[in-house]
């Protein structure tokens, strides 16, 4: 059994510590709103009173938040997790934050010997209750390797993008092109109805 801890228990990092607790492992998991916490002890988890208590003595901790203001403030507020991490821990960003963030915060943990990951995830809250999410992992190898067997409980394609930072960056240009081919696809349906075409038979075409 791994002791683990689990910062964000939303709509996505709920799903994803659950899986984590079916897998075995003691998780101590903490969230702003006691609501989550409460779901996550009705499925198995452990309540952390905060991000230190949630890094404490754990060999891993996760965070799974909106932005990076939210992760800064998990990790290097008062009672935050960078207090009580210690140098064999391995600290495991799955939030989706600009790159330049995931630098800066890699940074400062390497100042302390802390070992980090960025694996940003791809897919919906539906294949994260599943466990069958995308990982877009960025790290050292040896530390994607030891973490590799968690990472497999709450996804299904886990790729390594070649090197810390990585992920973050590589979740950037999938979210850059998601977003554009949605844009793409509202026009060419927009066209499609000006020149009278059906838009369902278009869908259909397309």
């Amino acid at each position: 059994m791994t002791e683990v801890g689990f910062i964000g228990l939303g709509t996505m990092g709920g799903p994803m510590a659950a899986n984590l607790v079916k897998g075995g492992h003691a998780v101590k998991g903490f969230d702003i709103n006691p609501s989550s916490i409460e779901t996550f002890v009705t499925n198995g988890g452990l309540a952390a009173n905060s991000s230190a208590d949630a890094a404490k003595n754990t060999e891993f901790i996760f965070t799974m938040l909106p932005n990076s203001e939210h992760v800064k403030k998990a990790l290097f507020d008062k009672n935050g997790a960078f207090s009580s991490m210690s140098e064999n821990t391995i600290y495991v960003d799955m939030s989706t934050i600009h790159p330049f963030e995931t630098d800066a915060i890699r940074e400062k943990l390497e100042g302390r010997g802390i070992k980090m990951i960025d694996a940003p995830i791809g897919r919906t809250s539906a294949e994260a209750v599943k466990g069958k999410s995308l990982l877009m992992v960025g790290g050292e190898k040896i530390d994607i390797e030891t973490t590799r067997p968690l990472f497999e409980l709450m996804g299904d394609t886990i790729i390594d993008c070649g090197g810390p930072g990585t992920g973050s960056r590589m979740k950037i240009v999938n979210n850059y092109m998601t977003t554009v081919l949605n844009v793409l696809t509202a026009e060419g349906l927009t066209l499609a109805r000006s020149v009278g075409l059906d838009q369902n038979v278009c869908i259909d075409v397309l």
